[in-house]
């Protein structure tokens, strides 16, 4: 079966401030958009464990709403309400409060789109909902909303929780699937704007399509003002159109709602249709008397036709649907961008670093200096000369000494100056290490006395009986040894101590 070609992804909007942006402890890296009374952001929210960010979304509550003290009070108890709810079809409420002057709520991010951006989709690409995937979302939906409907406190009473917002921009789904119902309570809270003052117009556009008519008359609502809104989503799921229209020649909607005037359906040729129609009717009837009692109740009997007319459907299928007929480009722009912003900046290379906590020996003098010439100057190791008896040496002289060998792991390597002819002339050659001054072997030869006799035996140069001058020579030798023993004792001191700051200090793995 072919499959429609992937539209292009939607140019994303425009963030009113910038981005990436740092909100308490969110960081906000994407603009989401703007609702009838929020701003929407995708962040990171840190966490305690190093190295982990927890992807949620950031709803700025604009000023209008935020600077009323009774919504915010509102907004706060109902936030709580729904921060209680914990369930596979609702999404999760992890915070809400003020931070830099704004009210905001931060939820459970679900990666994919709302059935409104579906729909919107699909309308585009002249692409059909198949009917089984549009009943799963709505079953899904009335799954949800039972369990709001039926939570209790810790004292076993209802919490008595009304969406009041049972809408296509309220109902989400991933891309795997899965269907989730948001903003519990955030609904009621407008409410209580509304019936204030006149700053419910953007409000209330998004929303009276979809409101019982209870709900539009001002009246106390249940849970069968919700079992109505979900009634308008399944009949225009299966219409293909709004139920309420602003047109001209027709009323507002908000009067549309109060009346509740529902065309019959169209029909589609569907298995058992009149069973599904009876669902609809049931759901829309005006009088919330004749109703289902509970989203359960609906939920029961719309799973009771899927399965009788076979149109059952897995959340997987309906997932792979979506990426099919619609890409996932904006999905992957949207994750591009959060790898751009670093869960742990590093450190500013101008601060100074945090001062050791592993105890330091203390340094005299002595080992002062002893540091300071392990650690800039190289060792020197000299070679004891050897007489050499030729025809251009005279009697009784030394050789020359051989130059000294250097030892070290690096060795500062000199640069050649610039020469006159812009290059750069040859490098003269490194400067001899001056050899430490040598003992005298004897006391001074007088004046036309021979030279000490020099035996040589096997290879073995015999200098004759040592004398004190020979000893005291051994002895500067030895105490040398010791002098390199010590440094390199220091040296490893000095490494165990890096070695064990290091293993102190916190690691991002």
């Amino acid at each position: 079966m072919s499959t429609a070609p992937a539209t292009l992804p939607e140019a994303p909007p425009e963030s009113p401030r910038p981005l990436p942006r740092a909100f308490g402890r969110y960081k906000l890296f994407d603009y989401i958009g703007k609702g009838g009374m929020a701003e929407i952001y995708l962040a990171r929210a840190e966490t305690g464990l190093v190295g982990a960010a927890r992807l949620c979304v950031v709803k700025q509550i604009i000023p209008q709403f935020a600077e009323h003290p009774e919504f915010a009070d509102m907004l706060t108890h109902e936030a709580k309400l729904a921060a209680r709810l914990s369930h596979a079809n609702i999404v999760q409420v992890f915070d809400l409060g003020r931070e830099q002057g704004h009210l905001f709520i931060a939820m459970e991010y679900v990666e994919g789109m709302d059935l409104n951006a579906l729909l919107r989709r699909c309308s585009q690409t002249k692409t059909p909902l198949p009917v089984g995937y549009a009943l799963r979302i709505l079953s899904d939906t009335l799954k949800g909303l039972d369990y709001a409907h039926r939570a209790k406190d810790d004292d076993g009473k209802p919490l008595g929780i009304v969406h009041r917002d049972v809408s296509p921009s309220n109902v989400l789904i991933s891309l795997e699937g899965e269907v989730k119902l948001c903003d519990f309570g955030i609904a009621h809270a407008n409410d209580l704007v509304e019936s204030k003052g006149p700053q419910v117009d953007e409000a209330i556009k998004g929303k009276a399509g979809y409101m019982s008519p209870e709900h539009a008359r001002g009246e106390a609502l249940d849970a069968r003002a919700d079992v109505f809104a979900a009634g308008i989503l399944l009949w225009e799921l299966l219409a293909g159109r709004r139920l309420y229209r602003v047109e001209p020649g027709r009323p507002l909607l908000l009067e549309q709602a109060r009346r509740a005037e529902v065309p019959p359906l169209p029909d589609k040729g569907l298995p058992k249709e009149p069973e599904l129609k009876a669902i609809v009717a049931k759901a829309l009837a005006p009088n919330r008397a004749d109703r289902y009692a509970s989203a359960g109740a609906m939920e029961r009997d719309l799973e009771a036709y899927i399965a009788s007319a076979k149109l059952a459907s897995s959340p997987l299928k309906l997932g792979e649907w979506i990426a099919d007929r619609f890409g996932t480009a904006t999905i992957t722009q949207r994750r591009a961008r959060e790898r751009l912003v670093s869960d742990h900046p590093g450190p500013d290379p101008e601060a100074e670093p945090p001062p050791s906590s592993i105890p330091q020996p203390p340094v005299t003098p002595s080992l002062r200096a002893l540091q300071e010439a392990l650690l800039t100057e190289p060792r020197v190791t000299p070679v004891p000369p050897m007489p050499q008896s030729g025809p251009s040496s005279p009697p009784g002289a030394l050789p020359p000494p051989p130059p000294p060998s250097i030892s070290g792991s690096s060795y500062p390597m000199p640069v050649a100056p610039p020469s006159a002819s812009g290059g750069f002339a040859s490098s003269p050659p490194p400067p001899r290490m001056p050899l430490p001054a040598m003992p005298p072997l004897g006391p001074p030869p007088t004046l036309g006395a021979p030279p000490a006799p020099i035996s040589v035996a096997l290879g073995t140069v015999d200098l004759g009986p040592p004398s004190s001058t020979v000893v005291t020579g051994r002895r500067q030798a030895s105490r040398a040894k010791y002098i390199v023993l010590a440094g390199l004792a220091l040296a490893l001191l000095i490494a165990a101590a890096l070695a064990a700051a290091w293993f102190r200090m916190p690691h991002a793995y």
